[in-house]
């Protein structure tokens, strides 16, 4: 027993137990990224509130027993920065943000930081989380157009590549169907929960009130009669094998694949300016071809008038001779 405590006690062997603590990091930094990308939708939402819970409590004994460990100060830090972009963008998701919340907070407080440093850290922390959650705030809900979206129809392709969705998109004005694809196979499954890929594609909107007749005809898909979407111009060859591609602009790869009235006025204004200023161009270069080619002009005149003035002079100087010889 006295030897069981003495390893136990030991600070080198709580260092390397410390090591195993940027397992929740890493944890963190994987939500992180999928709630960029993907939507996440619980297969069995009880199995996972089960599982996320025995792993944080394993993950906070281990940070209080190895609260002496610089490695765990280290954590509690970064842990901080990577819980805040899960906690603004998966708001709601409360099976995976409660136990992540309740770690990480555990983990910054209970590490044996310098006093004065914990205190300047953590008055940093709750600026960026007030400040940004503001911020978030209110480019989410004021910048933007808030809509009322509603699933009316879905399908897949049938080759399973592809599958599309009518929505229909209440706002202020009329409202308005689109027509989105996206790919079918780049979904993850893991388990008790599955991410559904947010990658996608406007291929069709409208102003209600509208109707949309979608069907699919080998690879292409038909929306009204007229060919909206093929198959072939968004995959490729690998290897042998067809793999997406969809590196064009016309698709939406992120998180923020939503409307924002301030950056499409932006956007407009930088159009008309590129226009604007390629008129210019046009127009300044005209002029300069047209001034280019007046003083060519202008050059010619005044040769032919020096040849002319010339050829008069050579023809006074040859009469005055023939007058002179005539008078001897």
């Amino acid at each position: 027993m006295n030897k069981f405590m003495t390893v136990v006690t030991n600070k080198w062997f709580r260092f390397a137990v410390s090591i195993l603590g940027v397992a929740y990091s890493i944890v963190l930094a994987y939500f992180d990224y999928h709630v960029f990308f993907y939507e996440i939708e619980y297969v069995n939402q009880k199995e996972f509130a089960i599982v996320g819970s025995i792993f944080s409590a394993v993950m906070c004994l281990l940070f209080l027993y190895t609260r002496r460990s610089p490695l765990t100060c280290i954590y509690g830090m970064v842990n901080m920065l990577l819980f805040f972009p899960l906690l603004l963008l998966d708001w709601g998701n409360w099976p995976l943000l409660l136990p992540a919340a309740v770690v990480t907070l555990f983990g910054f407080f209970c590490c044996h930081m310098n006093e004065t440093a914990k205190t300047i850290f953590g008055t940093i922390f709750l600026l960026m989380y007030i400040l940004g959650g503001i911020a978030f705030f209110l480019v989410m809900n004021v910048f933007r157009v808030t809509t009322v979206d509603t699933l009316i129809e879905q399908g897949v392709s049938p080759s399973g590549a592809f599958r599309y969705y009518i929505l229909d998109v209440e706002n202020k004005s009329t409202g308005k169907l689109c027509v989105y694809v996206q790919p079918n196979t780049l979904d993850l499954d893991k388990g008790f929960i599955k991410m559904d890929s947010t990658i996608k594609k406007l291929v069709k909107q409208a102003p209600k009130p509208t109707e949309f007749d979608c069907e699919w005809s080998g690879t292409k898909m038909i929306i009204n009669g007229e060919v909206y979407f093929d198959e072939l111009d968004n995959l490729a060859e690998e290897n042998g094998q067809l793999v997406y591609d969809i590196a064009d602009g016309s698709w939406s790869y992120t998180y923020f694949s939503i409307e924002y009235p301030i950056f499409n006025t932006i956007e407009d204004a930088k159009e008309k300016l590129g226009k604007l200023s390629d008129k210019l161009a046009e127009e300044k270069a005209e002029s300069e071809g047209a001034e280019e080619t007046s003083s060519e002009d202008t050059s010619d005149e005044s040769d032919s008038t020096e040849s002319e003035a010339e050829t008069e002079a050579a023809d006074e100087a040859e009469s005055e001779n023939e007058s002179a010889e005539e008078s001897e």
